[in-house]
């Protein structure tokens, strides 16, 4: 059981109106988001905590799901702070990029690169099939011929 984590607050306040208890600034995806997020509020002198979710199948992780959504609350009195440390960081992101997948192609591409290899694959599956048919016939038993080293 851990007890350095804050107790929820008992009834919903509003934020920014000062004092010490907690509020819930925003929920990580998952320990890595949330691992980050934090060394960048303590960096800015913000005092955070990181509550997981216990909900999901925990067992299956010993206990802790690391891709699990991850509460991060701060002190009433830094919620404005950190909300403008959420908002620098947004706006230090690179821009988003379209997912090209890998190598840069493009959906399109790798369906029809996809399709091109089936369809010569199947041609050379018939190919061999036809070979096979013009030298013994439907015949199921049929003389390999010799390979001579």
């Amino acid at each position: 059981m851990r007890t350095d984590v804050p107790a929820p607050p008992a009834e919903p306040t509003k934020h920014g109106d000062g004092g010490s208890d907690w509020v819930q600034l925003m929920t990580a995806r998952g320990d890595i988001d949330a691992h980050l997020l934090e060394g960048r509020l303590r960096e800015a002198g913000i005092e955070v905590r990181a509550i997981k979710d216990h909900s999901g199948p925990v067992w299956l992780y010993g206990g802790s799901d690391p891709w699990g959504p991850v509460a991060i609350w701060v002190r009433r009195a830094q919620y404005e702070d950190s909300r403008i440390v959420l908002a620098e960081l947004a706006f230090d992101a690179p821009p988003a990029v379209k997912d090209a997948g890998p190598l840069g192609w493009s959906p399109k591409v790798w369906w029809a690169a996809a399709i091109g290899l089936g369809l010569l694959l199947t041609a050379i599956g018939w190919a061999r099939s036809a070979e096979y048919i013009d030298r013994c016939g439907l015949s199921i038993s049929c003389p390999q011929p010799e390979i001579v080293p």
